[in-house]
C-alpha cells in the first residue's frame, strides 16, 4: 500500500532529500506533485485527497509573491474549513528558519508536527521517515485508499489444487502477505509482468471452506483491503451433459446466479399424495462488457488454447482444449445427479456449468464501496460432468487450465 503525498515547497534542494525520503512510501517519488504556492496547492486539494501533505512554511502565497509564514496558517485555516477542498489525512510543516516559535505554536495546537530542516543534520528524515510508516500501518489497518492498491486479485474457493496450482501456473515468487489483525486468512502478493514489460502487482488467497458464504466473505475483505482494480476467481467446477465441454475446458460465467435462491411449495398429485417442488427466484449478476468480449475473441484463439494446454505436465485429455461462455449457477452442495441437474435446466436452458462459490463473489463484489473492482471474472474448469461418475483425475488439469487463461488475460489484455 502507497501513500499519497504533496510538496508544497519552492527550494529545489529540499525538494530532492524530501523526495529521497519518501522512496519505498510512494508509487514514483519523482513523480509526487510539487506545489511552489499557496495558491496552487490549494488547487491539488481541490481535486485529490492527500495522505501527507508537507508543506514549507515560508511560502509565498501565490507564484512571484514574497514567502510569508502567515500562509502556511491560512493553508491550515481553509483546508479545514472550504468546502471545496479535500482535507488532507496529515500535514507536517517543515523550514530552515531558526525562530518559528509562533508558528510553531500554532501547528502544535493544530496537533501538527514542524520539522526543522538543515543541511548538516538528518534527524529531520528519521522524524518524516516515522510519519510515514505509522500512515501506512493506518491506511492498511483501516483499508483507506481512494486509488486502486493493488492491480489483480486472485481468489480461490480451495487451497489445493486450486491455489496451490495457481500460483504455481502464473510462475511467480509469491510472498506471504502478514497482517496483525487478520489471522483468519493468508494472503500471497507478487509482481507480474505484462508482454509490454509493465509491473502489475497481484494480490491472492483462497477461502477455509467451500460455497457461496466463505466466497462472499473473502471477497469483501480482499476488496476492503487491497482495492484491486480487477478481480478473479479460477479453480474447477462441472460441466453440464449436451454443451460439448470436455474435462479441463474452460469456463466463463456470463450471468452467475444463486441456484438455492426460492421457495418449496407442497403440491398435490392426482393420486391424492403431494410432493415438494421448489420454486426458483433467480437473481443474477453478468459479467461486465468489456470483458466479455475480450473471453469471446479469445474462444477463437487456437494457438493460445493449444500453449495452455501444452505447458500442462501431468494427466489430461485427448481431446483440445476450449473455451466456453453461458450461464452459470453456484450452489451450497455438490450435486453427481443428473435428475437435480435436468431440474434446473427446466428454468436456465442453456446454463453449461454448476459450482459453489462464484455468485458470492459477484455479489460481494457488486455491493462493495465506491471503489468496486472494474472487472470481477470467474473463470472455472469442467474437472467433472456434474454425474455420478465424476472423479477427482482432471482436478489439477481443470485447475491449471483456469488460471493460465487468467494469467494470458492479465499479461496481454487489461490496462493498468
Amino acid at each position: 500500500m502507497m501513500l499519497k503525498v504533496l510538496i508544497v515547497d519552492d527550494t529545489q534542494e529540499k525538494i530532492v532529500e524530501i523526495r529521497q525520503v519518501l522512496s519505498g512510501f510512494v508509487e514514483c517519488p519523482e513523480d509526487v506533485p510539487i506545489c511552489g504556492s499557496i495558491r496552487d496547492a490549494l488547487k491539488e486539494c481541490s481535486k485529490t485527497r492527500y495522505d501527507l501533505v508537507i508543506l514549507d512554511l515560508f511560502i509565498p502565497q501565490t507564484a512571484g509573491d514574497v514567502p510569508d509564514p502567515e500562509n502556511a496558517k491560512t493553508f491550515i485555516k481553509v483546508i479545514k474549513e472550504d468546502e471545496d477542498c479535500i482535507c488532507p489525512v496529515f500535514v507536517i510543516g517543515i523550514t530552515g528558519m531558526q525562530d518559528i516559535s509562533a508558528y510553531e505554536s500554532f501547528f502544535e495546537s493544530e496537533t501538527l508536527k514542524v520539522l526543522y530542516y538543515a543541511e548538516n543534520d538528518d534527524s529531520w528524515k528519521s522524524q518524516l521517515k516515522n510519519r510515514l510508516d505509522y500512515l501506512i500501518g493506518v491506511k492498511r489497518k483501516m483499508g483507506i485508499t481512494y486509488e486502486y492498491d493493488y492491480d489483480v486479485a486472485i481468489i480461490n474457493a480451495l487451497q489445493s489444487p486450486e491455489h496451490e496450482i495457481m500460483k504455481k501456473t502464473l510462475s511467480c515468487d509469491w510472498k506471504e502477505v502478514s497482517l496483525d489483525d487478520d489471522k483468519t486468512t493468508t494472503y500471497y502478493e507478487t509482481i507480474m509482468h505484462t508482454n509490454h514489460d509493465k509491473a502489475v502487482r497481484c494480490i491472492s488467497c483462497y477461502a477455509p471452506q467451500m460455497a457461496c458464504t466463505a466466497s462472499a466473505t473473502l471477497t469483501t475483505k480482499v476488496i476492503l483491503r487491497f482495492h484491486p482494480k480487477y478481480l478473479f476467481m479460477t479453480g474447477i467446477c462441472g460441466a453440464l451433459k449436451g454443451n460439448k465441454v470436455g474435462f479441463g475446458d474452460i469456463l466463463v460465467c456470463s450471468h452467475v446466479w444463486d441456484g438455492m435462491s426460492g421457495k418449496y411449495i407442497e403440491v398435490k398429485k392426482k393420486n391424492g399424495s403431494s410432493e415438494m417442488v421448489f420454486e426458483p427466484d433467480y437473481r443474477q449478476f453478468s459479467l461486465n462488457a468489456d470483458m466479455l468480449n475480450i473471453v469471446n475473441r479469445l474462444k477463437d484463439n487456437k494457438d493460445v488454447l493449444s500453449s495452455i494446454k501444452g505447458g500442462f505436465d501431468g494427466a489430461k485429455p485427448k481431446t483440445n482444449l476450449n473455451i466456453h461462455v453461458g450461464p452459470m449457477t453456484s450452489v451450497p452442495a455438490v450435486i453427481a445427479s443428473d435428475k437435480k441437474i435436468a431440474e434446473m435446466k427446466v428454468h436456465a436452458r442453456k446454463m453449461i456449468g454448476i459450482e459453489m462459490e462464484s455468485y458470492g463473489m459477484f455479489y460481494a463484489a457488486e455491493h462493495a464501496h465506491h471503489l468496486k473492482p472494474v472487472y470481477t471474472t470467474s473463470v472455472k474448469s469442467a474437472s467433472d460432468l456434474a454425474d455420478k461418475n465424476k472423479t477427482d483425475k482432471y482436478q489439477p488439469y481443470a485447475s491449471y487450465t483456469s488460471a493460465a487463461f487468467v494469467k494470458y488475460i492479465i499479461e496481454h489484455e487489461l490496462d493498468y
